[in-house]
């Protein structure tokens, strides 16, 4: 009889009074998700590394960082037969990628102690003129390949361009000013920084090549 009572009592309250078990609703919703949040950041904290987990993963990662490191340098270090072919010549350390880049290395300990940029520059100097006279070679080598495709005599796809009444530029006399130029001079312009190039290489042999070849023969204990 009593739950009898309860369940009429609180379906007429509900009756009356709609908005309040809306908000009881609400409220139990509210709770609900704050408990969950609650278990999820308790279990979070649970979770975090402990100290002395963080410091062997730290360790780890140092240990792998000397063991690449070493890597690094074993493959940086030049071979007996590299250093005795870069001291023979400057033209042969200059001929080597590998060479020049130790050459540099050379260089920047040499400038430790003094003002940066003091000798790296003059090889800096040396390469980019290198790198600037084989750019100027694949054009040279690309516009012969032009001129023999459409504007030579014997050429695959001859242009033949009308100007005026019977003037054809491909086979004019200008097309063969152009041809003599390309194989005599190739393109105006590569040989611009020539002299100045020989002379950064003559101040190199005459100093700091010197002093690298010493470098090396210490290394080699010749």
């Amino acid at each position: 009889n009593n739950n009898i009572l309860i369940t009429v009592n609180t379906v007429v309250f509900h009756q009356h009074f709609p908005r309040f078990f809306t908000f009881i609703n609400l409220l139990s919703c509210v709770i609900c998700c704050w408990s969950i949040a609650s278990v999820m950041s308790s279990t979070k904290k649970d979770e975090k590394p402990k100290p002395e987990d963080a410091k062997k993963d730290k360790d780890k990662e140092k240990e792998k960082e000397k063991v690449d490191k070493a890597k690094a340098e074993k493959k940086k270090v030049p071979t007996k037969v590299q250093l005795e072919k870069w001291s023979s010549s400057i033209n042969s350390l200059l001929a080597d990628p590998e060479g020049v880049a130790v050459f540099r290395e050379f260089l920047v300990e040499l400038e430790a102690d003094g003002e940066e940029g003091e000798h790296t520059k003059y090889i800096d100097f040396y390469m980019e003129c290198e790198e600037y006279k084989a750019r100027f070679k694949a054009l040279e080598d690309k516009a012969k390949e032009i001129f023999d495709e459409y504007l030579a005599d014997a050429a695959h796809q001859l242009v033949l361009l009308q100007v005026g009444a019977d003037k054809e530029v491909g086979t004019s006399g200008k097309s063969v000013e152009i041809g003599d130029k390309l194989e005599e001079e190739g393109l105006e312009g590569v040989t611009i920084f020539d002299e100045p190039q020989r002379k950064v290489k003559q101040k190199l042999a005459d100093g700091l090549y010197i002093n690298f070849c010493l470098n090396i023969k210490n290394r080699l204990k010749l």
